[in-house]
């Protein structure tokens, strides 16, 4: 039961980290897929012209960033995926590495937020609203009726997530904004292709988890990352976590769809392979996840899926 606890601990933190996101920034939950959206149709039609709408959300990101607002810069970021998105669009479509490496300027600036001046500011604010979130939950489980010991251990185990989260906080908040502003412009993808169909233009190109691969670059972005909590430089090493740990998220997914789809080419069915991995990820998920990354990382090299045998033909078969 002791090997829970930590798991627990960061699942809490997580979550927690989302909701105070959810509350202090909730105007990006619609500014980021819209302005998305809006690049990637302009860019789609109109070729180059959509580098406007960039600018302009830069242009408004600088004033509005002058009253303290650090997080109005997540806005032209997401304009530049979708712009680039949409200047792909007019091409011949994109493939999933291809999406996957759009979402370079949000993982650049997220890569970047430690250095700016507010962040230290920002930390302590959401680690106030945290702080203020861990007395409220002692206090209802105080009115439950946890009173003496129970109380008392109760406590403790609070100091000791707090004192967790003076460590881990710095250092995992660019990560957690970056997946969390990722998901709101794929979200604003998806969007645009819902907006594509009601003005009956083309559909927008689409990708499947089991065709899921990291572009070949991303291998330098975890090796950076690396590079950068190996060295003894304790001022870079948010912006190391944060290329590693996104990078290896991205070759764990990779890993995902490599076994998915070797699943699917031998007949398992997908609802099979879903609680699989689901039922796997739940027992032990950081075995889970460290064998995704290397199954992933693997592949970078060995391409699994083309290594896959192909149907042999049956030569009596009639043609």
């Amino acid at each position: 039961m002791e090997g829970r606890g930590p798991a627990w601990l960061r699942a809490a933190l997580l979550l927690a980290l989302f909701g105070v996101l959810a509350l202090q920034w909730g105007g990006l939950w619609l500014l980021i897929p819209l302005i998305t959206a809006i690049a990637l149709l302009i860019a789609w039609r109109f070729g180059r012209w959509a580098i406007l709408v960039p600018v302009v959300a830069a242009g408004m990101s600088v004033t509005l960033a002058r009253s303290g607002g650090l997080w109005v810069w997540w806005v032209p970021a997401a304009a530049l995926s979708g712009l680039w998105m949409g200047l792909r669009e007019e091409g011949a479509g994109t493939t999933s590495a291809e999406r996957a490496w759009m979402l370079a300027p949000l993982l650049l600036l997220a890569a970047g937020l430690p250095w700016t001046p507010q962040y230290a500011s920002m930390v302590a604010r959401i680690d106030l609203e945290l702080a203020k979130s861990d007395q409220l939950s002692i206090e209802v489980w105080r009115q439950l009726g946890y009173q003496g010991e129970r109380l008392a251990a109760l406590q403790r185990s609070f100091n000791e997530i707090v004192e967790l989260r003076h460590k881990v906080l710095p250092h995992v908040l660019p990560t957690v904004l970056f997946l969390w502003s990722a998901l709101l412009v794929v979200a604003g993808r998806t969007l645009a292709a819902r907006m594509a169909r009601v003005m009956r233009w083309p559909a927008l190109s689409r990708g499947s988890l089991r065709d899921w691969r990291l572009p070949d670059g991303a291998l330098w972005v975890f090796l950076v990352g690396l590079a950068l909590l190996v060295a003894p430089l304790p001022q870079w090493m948010p912006t190391g976590w944060t290329l590693l740990i996104n990078a290896g998220l991205g070759f764990c997914v990779q890993g995902i769809a490599v076994v998915e789809s070797w699943l699917l080419a031998r007949g398992v069915p997908a609802s099979v392979i879903v609680l699989s991995m689901f039922f796997v990820f739940a027992v032990a998920w950081p075995a889970f996840l460290m064998a995704a990354a290397a199954v992933g990382l693997s592949d970078v090299w060995l391409d699994y899926r083309r290594l896959e045998p192909a149907p042999v033909e049956d030569p009596n078969e009639e043609k």
